[in-house]
């Protein structure tokens, strides 16, 4: 079989396949059986302050109902679309989102959910830590960053 790779790629293209290979087995010897979420959190990846950076990316972005693109996003597409670069998927809906991950403290990257109608979870944010939230608010409005309210507050989720 060698004889057959040397003569369609040659010696010098053989070599370099033979030593990727090596590279690549001490690499997989090297990560063991981490997963790629653990990874991600020892390099920082998917700390709070990552998700709160990737949220301040959207800052700006107006809002539109339904909308989940950097052409218009609701609170809830704002989530789903910040967390989906973290490798998260999320429903498209405030109460659904409401029953991810484990239950928050308001720290940076947790979601931050409210009932501004007495209608139950209606809204969602994402905390930044320092009482502030990034969220979508309303139609007419954009991206931005508002205080968590804690009047209507139900709760926060860490899903990252």
């Amino acid at each position: 079989m060698v004889s057959s790779v040397l003569s369609v790629f040659g010696a010098r293209t053989f070599r370099a396949a033979v030593a990727v290979a090596v590279v690549v087995a001490v690499l997989a010897a090297l990560v063991g059986a981490k997963s790629e979420s653990a990874l991600a959190q020892e390099a920082g990846y998917g700390s709070g302050e990552a998700v709160v950076a990737e949220a301040q990316g959207w800052l700006g972005v107006p809002y539109v109902y339904g909308g989940a693109s950097y052409a218009g996003v609701d609170c809830s597409g704002l989530t789903q679309q910040v967390m989906a670069a973290f490798g998260v998927s999320l429903p498209h809906s405030a109460a659904e989102q409401f029953g991810y991950g484990a239950p928050g403290s308001g720290a940076a990257g947790d979601l931050v959910f409210a009932d501004f109608t007495g209608g139950g979870i209606g809204h969602v944010g994402i905390a930044t830590g320092d009482g502030q939230m990034i969220n979508a608010p309303y139609p007419g409005t954009t991206v931005r960053y508002d205080p968590i309210p804690a009047e209507n507050l139900v709760g926060y989720r860490t899903v990252v």
